[in-house]
């Protein structure tokens, strides 16, 4: 089940990316560039890589602001402390503590409702 980001709170401007959109990316959710250099969503179809989480809801085709480091507050209950996945669902998700073992390790829950994500080094094998 996709999780949804409430919003970022804090990000690093410095360290954001900006890339065109390949497909239409939710705000918060779970992304990584391609070898096309486009966009996508962290989703079933790919998720052993990621890159960032979208600043804002893009379009396909529209500019994504990718940050790299952030706190986001997520609809769903968080286990303080553990450690948050990138997830592989379909269609993307925000990174959770409940997408246990799916997707990469990027950060850790600052409390029930809120994340630090940060894009691991090497941002995986993708």
């Amino acid at each position: 089940m996709a999780v949804a980001s409430q919003g970022i709170s804090m990000y690093d401007i410095r360290t954001s990316v900006k890339a065109v959109a390949a497909e239409a990316i939710t705000q918060g959710f779970s992304c990584y560039i391609h070898t096309d250099g486009l966009a996508y969503r962290c989703d079933n179809g790919k998720s052993d890589v990621c890159h960032g989480w979208a600043l804002n809801t893009v379009a396909a085709g529209d500019m994504v602001t990718l940050v790299t480091t952030c706190r986001m507050e997520v609809d769903t209950v968080q286990t303080i402390g553990a450690r948050i996945y990138s997830g592989n669902v379909a269609a993307g998700s925000a990174p959770s503590t409940t997408l246990t073992a799916n997707g990469v390790v990027c950060g850790y829950a600052i409390s029930a409702d809120q994340v630090f994500a940060n894009v691991p080094t090497p941002a995986a094998d993708g």
